[in-house]
């Protein structure tokens, strides 16, 4: 089954998505099929849809926001109208990466998954379970060993508390790992970043010679070095012996 095709039905009501979930390897997700008295009452508006699939697309809201006339909280709301409607209760932070690779799918060529192949596919009377290879497994060409693992544990929805756990690490520490690994990639967040990620799925990239470098923004302070090197002149400079006052 074509993610193209899976996202037509997901916007028409006559699909529902029943789950998801995440290995090492792959991605999965478990879709059924919704009776006619079961089908929403009233279909999605063309706009709404419109509205979430640039988000999708972008992984910006605030220039769907702008392009829409809107604010961002608006399209919030109508994103999470949206998800419900295709049977999803997550917050919009924490979208399936399938279904962004859909709504990719939806606007590629070809409607396929190029790098992204189908590893199972497991049919009953009402449901399917689609599986999918992980597209993040060539994010470990871009990052540090440390940052892949943070990251990788962001994409299947964990908060920046539990991945700290699951690392036995603080949340600062995993909280900069992110910042680090996002600027390696060039993306602001997470939506950008399942953005990304389903651009490789239909298109696999060309992996880097060598690991970008993370580049610190160029608006960062960088007080303590120049405090220790302004100190340095002064506690190398001999102390003058005080005079005593003439007796």
């Amino acid at each position: 089954m074509q993610l193209a095709a899976l996202w037509e039905e997901l916007v028409a009501g006559t699909t529902k998505v029943d789950g998801w979930s995440h290995t090492e390897t792959t991605w999965s997700l478990v879709v059924s099929r919704r009776p006619d008295k079961e089908r929403p009452a009233h279909a999605l508006r063309r706009r709404d849809v419109a509205i979430l699939e640039d988000a999708l697309l972008s992984g910006v809201r605030k220039h769907v926001a702008v392009e829409a006339g809107l604010s961002c909280s608006s399209i919030a709301v109508i994103m999470q109208s949206c998800f419900q409607f295709m049977g999803l209760s997550c917050l919009p932070s924490r979208i399936p990466g399938l279904v962004v690779a859909a709504a990719h799918a939806r606007h590629h060529a070809g409607g396929g998954i190029a790098h992204t192949t189908l590893v199972r596919r497991d049919f009953s009377a009402s449901e399917r379970t689609l599986t999918f290879s992980r597209p993040d497994k060539l994010l470990a060409a871009w990052l540090a060993p440390a940052e892949h693992a943070v990251i990788h544990l962001l994409i299947e929805g964990m908060a920046y508390a539990e991945i700290a756990q699951v690392r036995r690490t603080s949340v600062r520490t995993v909280a900069n790992q992110v910042a680090s690994g996002f600027r390696r990639l060039d993306v602001s967040g997470r939506a950008e970043l399942l953005c990304l990620l389903a651009r490789w799925a239909l298109e696999a990239p060309v992996p880097p010679a060598k690991r970008p470098p993370s580049v610190v923004p160029s608006g960062a302070k960088r007080s303590a070095p120049r405090r220790s090197r302004a100190r340095s002149p002064r506690s190398s400079r001999p102390q003058s012996p005080s005079l005593s006052p003439a007796t």
